[in-house]
């Protein structure tokens, strides 16, 4: 089932990225070739036509006079999103487009680590609402605890009987196994901050402890910090202990993320060479860098309406929607449904439906349309 979708969804994709703007038939009047402009020229003819075999090398040309301008830069940079055999070197082409026009790459790639404390504020979970009394017994972790003679610790809790006591005290696997049978199985959702207000892609957050991700479900950028919210599973992973996957006190949370922040200064040129960058990301398939070519969709769609004065094709909806595509193909489920839905998109998804891939794939074909 999930390869007949990939494969859906691949073909929805490529019709919408693909940016075939007819077959070259020879029938386009080419211009008069003088210097590097003559050239440029012609490159942007061929590529409207559909030539982009003879649009690569018009630029080509074009650099062998000029190696300082922005514009065969970005021209070649278009091309390699049409041609696979210039996939792996199409980045540098964008990168050099950004440079030549005084402008600054926007996207960043970082990581960090957090780690939760006894009170479960640095990761504060959100859903379920804990109770009071869940607060009392999760910030007991490491403490000497008063237990009333015949209660059981967990999940009776008390500290006023009497005289007869005695002192127990409470792990994170006994709190986990609690949590676990008293919210019946259900994923913890938590809230978390990173002090960057630019994060635009991230899709897991790492529990160090025992290994296993919490995918991130949508980013919240603040004018100081970005909020994170992440769903958590709870498995029990024996390797000589019980291992748990909770966000639990002294866990460390690893993550990974990317930044998109325009700096200013450039002109059309960097910001189409960017674009130009996203998109090579997305037709690279599996061998894409699937973070930053998120981030660099998503953080030009949010600066505002984008289009390409050589392609009428290209909307900022549909690089959300392309967006959101990379990530489902790489099997992060939640990120790409967070990406819908800023949209508006999918907003009736849940992911416990049967057929949640499918009507998350619909999703992202409407936003392709």
């Amino acid at each position: 089932m999930m390869k007949k979708i990939n494969a859906i969804l691949i073909a929805v994709i490529a019709a919408s990225l693909i940016l075939v703007a007819g077959c070259y038939d020879g029938g386009v009047t080419q211009p008069e070739v003088i210097g590097y402009d003559g050239y440029v020229t012609m490159g942007w003819a061929c590529f409207e036509a559909g030539d982009y075999v003879g649009a690569m090398e018009a630029f080509q040309n074009a650099l062998d006079m000029d190696v300082a301008k922005p514009d065969a830069y970005l021209g070649a940079g278009w091309c390699s999103i049409l041609l696979p055999d210039y996939w792996v070197i199409g980045d540098q082409y964008d990168y050099m487009a950004v440079q030549h026009d005084d402008g600054t790459w926007p996207i960043e790639l970082l990581s960090g680590s957090m780690t939760q404390d006894k009170d479960w504020t640095v990761f504060d979970c959100t859903v379920p609402a804990l109770t009071a009394n869940d607060r009392m017994v999760i910030e007991s972790f490491g403490d000497s605890l008063l237990v009333v003679e015949g209660d059981t610790l967990i999940p009776s809790f008390s500290v006023s009987a009497g005289d007869t006591t005695w002192h127990l005290a409470v792990t994170n696997v006994e709190i986990g196994d609690w949590l676990y049978d008293e919210y019946s199985n259900m994923r913890f959702q938590y809230t978390f901050e990173i002090d960057n207000p630019n994060v635009t892609a991230m899709f897991i957050v790492v529990n160090g402890f025992s290994s296993q991700d919490c995918a991130v479900d949508s980013l919240v950028n603040g004018t100081a910090a970005t909020t994170v919210y992440i769903s958590v599973p709870y498995f029990r992973v024996e390797a000589g202990e019980n291992y748990r996957t909770w966000c639990m006190n002294d866990n460390d949370m690893g993550y990974e993320y990317a930044t998109y922040q325009n700096a200013g200064g450039q002109t059309a040129f960097a910001t189409d060479a960017v674009a130009a960058y996203g998109l090579l990301q997305d037709a690279r398939g599996e061998n894409a860098d699937v973070l930053s070519g998120v981030a660099t969709l998503i953080g030009l769609a949010d600066e505002g309406e984008y289009s390409f004065s050589h392609y009428a094709g290209i909307t900022s909806l549909k690089m959300k929607g392309m967006a959101a595509a990379m990530a489902y193909r790489n099997l992060y489920f939640r990120p790409a449904l967070g990406i819908c839905r800023s949209e508006g998109f999918g907003l009736d998804i849940q992911m416990s439906d049967p057929d949640f891939l499918v009507e998350l794939m619909q999703a992202i074909e409407m936003m392709l349309q």
